[in-house]
């Protein structure tokens, strides 16, 4: 009896084992193809049509872009392949939007010398490895204080409506369901009607970053279609009033993230990273040779939107900051009460002049970027990736303290439009403003089931 438990254990640790060794496999060969996707995109596409935003092409040293290749595979192969928290869903969002594009871009742009390029590329994966280290801690133990079912929803559809009401007063002569040629216009409007009413940005944020994504994530896993609608006419609403389109695309985006993950068996990230190099190169392909039309609308949105102007802007401060004083976040609200901040425009907009200048309607570029970009580099240099990526990882692993009496698949899908907040803004603007703190309040708050 003994030697069949004995036999029985054995044959399920090896096919444990062999599983977690079949993923990795995979891995290394997943990774290469997702990075010379990209770079056949940025090679084919890219560069020729958007360069004059920066993506520019140069043939780049040898040895450096193997490297990246070489670095891109190692910390993948260092970092969780199971989806057991949250954050980490968040984690490989960041590692294919973020990491592997900062890896390549600054290399085909070449701003800066060798030297500087390699140290570049070595304090990126070195961010991103201390987060990917800190998943061997356990999550913080906080306590979560659930609040009455029927007092919780109460409050919760309260503040819901009046926010509603607030986005539908303020902006009811300029609600607009933009088409995708009209989403600069209508920013410039919905931008005048936010700096005359103080106070609707933060509410807009809020909706669409927080409170419109977690009724769908929970109408999605207590399978009530009425939260999950009304979630998405939030999100409609909230695209009339600014026209940003990652609150249209993120619906869709929220179902595919909570099916995938909730289905997931380890094998969500090598499924993500050939996702992504079928999009690269169906699209690229689709796109290459057109002026306009759906398929170079698409490209637009995701190859150059969501993938080329992360790395693009990696570089574009590194050079920047390379030569101008550093802030050592003084950029952030709380800071500069303490620290001086050198320049007197965001820094969005600092980079936006350096670059691309002033257009001919007085309009300025905002180049807003991920945390390593504008925390890490513009704070304290290359160095600063390294305490970015630190705090981070903090951050981070709070967040999944506050979540771990829920699943993955819910808690990683309501942190959908968070997630592509911190690809593309301020780690502190995402933590406070962009809704992150507010998910960590709700998660120790909400009833459970």
């Amino acid at each position: 009896m003994m030697l069949v438990e004995a036999n029985a254990y054995l044959r399920g640790k090896t096919a444990a084992i062999g599983l977690r060794s079949l993923v990795r496999f995979t891995m290394l060969a997943v990774i290469p193809i997702y990075c010379a996707s990209f770079q056949w995109s940025y090679v084919k596409w890219i560069a020729p049509v958007w360069g004059y935003l920066g993506p520019r092409h140069r043939s780049p040293n040898p040895f450096l872009l193997l490297l990246a290749y070489v670095l891109a595979v190692l910390l993948c192969l260092l970092s969780p392949l199971k989806l057991r928290r949250p954050s980490q869903v968040i984690y490989w969002i960041l590692y294919f939007t973020v990491y592997i594009p900062g890896l390549l871009i600054p290399l085909f742009m070449q701003l800066d010398n060798e030297f500087t390029l390699l140290l570049l590329e070595l304090s990126l994966t070195g961010g991103m490895l201390l987060i990917a280290l800190s998943y061997r801690i356990r999550p913080a133990n906080i306590r979560c204080y659930p609040v009455n079912k029927k007092m919780f929803w109460t409050i919760f559809y309260i503040c819901f409506v009046l926010m509603n009401v607030a986005l539908l007063v303020v902006f009811k002569g300029s609600l607009h369901f933009a088409s995708l040629e009209e989403v600069y216009d209508v920013r410039a409007k919905a931008s005048a009607v936010t700096q005359q009413n103080a106070g609707i940005g933060y509410i807009s944020t809020l909706l669409g970053n927080v409170m419109n994504p977690f009724l769908i994530a929970y109408g999605l896993s207590i399978h009530r279609r009425k939260l999950v609608a009304l979630g998405t006419l939030g999100q409609v609403l909230v695209y009339s009033t600014a026209a940003m389109r990652i609150i249209l695309l993120s619906p869709p985006l929220i179902f595919l993230i909570y099916y995938s993950v909730k289905k997931d068996r380890g094998g969500w990230v090598p499924k993500l990273g050939l996702l992504g190099s079928a999009v690269f190169l169906i699209l690229t392909a689709l796109a290459a040779g057109h002026d306009g039309g759906i398929f170079f609308t698409l490209a637009s949105i995701i190859i150059l939107r969501t993938f080329a102007l992360p790395g693009t802007f990696i570089a574009h401060y590194q050079y920047f900051f390379e030569n101008f004083p550093h802030t050592y976040l003084s950029h952030i609200h709380g800071v500069n009460l303490f620290v001086s901040d050198p320049y007197s425009m965001s820094l969005g907009l600092e980079i936006g002049v350096f670059y691309q200048g002033v257009g001919s309607l007085g309009r300025i570029g905002n180049a807003n970027a991920n945390f390593f970009a504008m925390d890490g580099i513009a704070g304290f240099g290359l160095p600063g990736i390294l305490l970015m990526g630190v705090i981070c990882a903090a951050m981070f692993w709070v967040l999944d303290g506050c979540a771990r009496k829920y699943t993955v698949a819910f808690s990683a899908c309501a942190l959908t439009c968070c997630a592509m907040s911190l690809a593309n803004s301020s780690l502190f603007t995402s933590f406070l403003g962009g809704g992150i703190m507010l998910f960590m309040l709700l998660f120790l708050l909400m009833p459970q089931r």
